[in-house]
């Protein structure tokens, strides 16, 4: 008899949970969070820039939505790319970044980030996303065999602003950077031109692609058509002797001694003695830093090229290492780039660099590291600009093909 009406029990109970199921928390969709992000951040961001979910959201779907919303697709997309090495296999680009950005967002959504997003949530996400609102930033450091990539994140991009944002009264707007800070005394460091793979021009992933054991590489400076503008030097031979008049060069050998080249000081790189020790050599220009002060435009420069921001190239010191870098731009939601004293200030400021040099930026601009490009191409093609000649750091005993 007990027997049988424990059985009777425990049927009555599960006939009552299959009729009354346990209340859950409300389920998220995108329809959801969608209108909650854009007003957070205080503007609409049109799809093309979000990434769809299907059905309910998890806190991962939520947070990515919100990087996407504020121009940071790329960088997630470049930390996914580091993740992708063997170092450093547990990098995702919503995790990583979410716990190494300025602010943090909510630990509650970080702690399970595969758990769906809940109601309760979105009171401390919206919370977070009216501080990114106001200010926003990210940086990492990634190091192996003597060389460490720099990125660099901040600001949050707006779809209906200029492509180079606005100079006079922006605020937090976006910006991305990346920089190979290489220690030149152990990583040879040479110029590797296009015509050496047969090619006019070509692009830097090609070039570095075309060459052994080839860690990094960054583009050079200015050209016309295949031919560099100044002086060009590599592995001692000189490409292009002639000397672009009152413009600044940067020049290295195979010891890890460099110099910078005041073009205002200098009459003639081409015919002055005292550099032929540097066996990698080019002109570019205006000098950025020098002595860890902005150096003064005393260069012949276009006043575009100084004045309005574009993406840049440049190559610095601190001291202890050489420092070949990017900035991105041209683009309103992911990087608007630098005008040349900007470029100064985050030279010093951001990189701590003692001596600096503006090198050919504009759709040229790109840096490559083991075998992945960490820049976003600014040309209308979005594609890599093919040019004539490319800085490339080896592995020990590697060098340019010949």
């Amino acid at each position: 008899m007990i027997r049988a009406w424990r059985a009777a029990v425990v049927a009555a109970v599960f006939v009552c949970a299959a009729a009354f199921p346990m209340a859950r928390a409300e389920a998220m969709t995108q329809a959801d969070v969608g209108p909650a992000v854009s007003e957070a951040l205080g503007r609409e961001t049109p799809e093309k820039f979000l990434t769809a979910v299907e059905g309910d959201m998890t806190r991962r779907d939520a947070l990515r939505l919100a990087f996407e919303a504020m121009g940071w697709r790329f960088a997630l997309a470049a930390v996914d790319q580091i993740g992708i090495l063997p170092e450093w296999p547990e990098v995702e680009g919503v995790s990583y970044i979410s716990a190494t950005m300025t602010p943090r967002p909510p630990e509650a959504m970080t702690a399970s980030l595969d758990e769906p997003l809940t109601p309760e949530d979105m009171v401390e996400f919206e919370k977070w996303l009216r501080e990114c609102r106001e200010s926003v930033s990210w940086k990492a450091s990634f190091s192996w065999n003597g060389t460490t990539l720099f990125m660099m994140k901040r600001g949050v991009g707006n779809p209906n602003g200029p492509a180079n944002g606005d100079l006079e009264n922006g605020e937090n707007e976006p910006l991305f950077a990346a920089a190979l800070a290489v220690d030149m005394q152990t990583v040879p460091c040479q110029i590797a031109t296009a015509e050496m793979i047969g090619s006019k021009r070509a692009t830097l992933a090609t070039i570095a692609a075309e060459n052994y054991g080839v860690i990094g590489g960054i583009n050079g400076g200015y050209f016309s058509g295949a031919k560099p503008i100044g002086v060009l030097r590599r592995q001692g031979r000189t490409d292009n002797p002639k000397f672009w008049p009152h413009r600044s060069a940067f020049g290295w050998n195979d010891k890890g001694e460099s110099i910078f080249i005041d073009g205002k000081i200098v009459s003639n790189i081409g015919s002055a003695r005292e550099y032929d020790e540097y066996t990698e050599l080019m002109q570019a220009g205006p000098l950025l830093v020098k002595d860890g002060e902005a150096a003064p435009n005393t260069e012949d420069v276009d006043p575009n090229v100084l004045n309005k921001r574009h993406p840049r190239t440049f190559v610095g010191t601190d001291g202890a290492r050489v420092v070949w870098g990017i900035v991105d731009g041209r683009d309103n939601m992911h990087s608007v780039g630098m005008t040349i004293d900007e470029l100064r200030t985050f030279c010093i400021k951001g990189l701590a660099l003692t001596d600096a040099l503006n090198l050919d930026g504009g759709g040229s601009s790109s840096i490559w590291w083991r075998g992945m490009t960490f820049s976003q191409p600014s040309n209308s093609s979005d594609a890599e600009r093919p040019i004539p000649y490319a800085v490339l750091m080896f592995e020990p005993g590697a060098g340019v093909r010949q």
